[in-house]
């Protein structure tokens, strides 16, 4: 039951993480467009997020709320 919990910690994390940088990038755009005005449409590709540090960080985070959770629930 303890790797359940520490999996769903970590997934949470995850998506916890994604939520705050989507936020991020969103109003980092919005401010940067805001001041530079331009003409014509600006591009983005989402493709450019299939990139391998893309899955190293997911990862990561992951690893971080999983043993996070593992670590406090082993205590008790």
């Amino acid at each position: 039951m303890v790797l359940v919990k520490s999996a769903l910690a970590g997934l949470l994390a995850l998506i916890a993480a994604f939520v705050v940088l989507l936020t991020l990038v969103m109003l980092g755009l919005f401010s940067y467009s805001t001041f530079h005005q331009a003409e014509g449409s600006v591009g983005w590709d989402p493709i450019s997020l299939k990139s391998p540090i893309t899955l190293v960080v997911a990862v990561l985070i992951f690893c971080a709320g999983f043993f996070w959770e593992f670590r406090r629930l082993t205590n008790h």
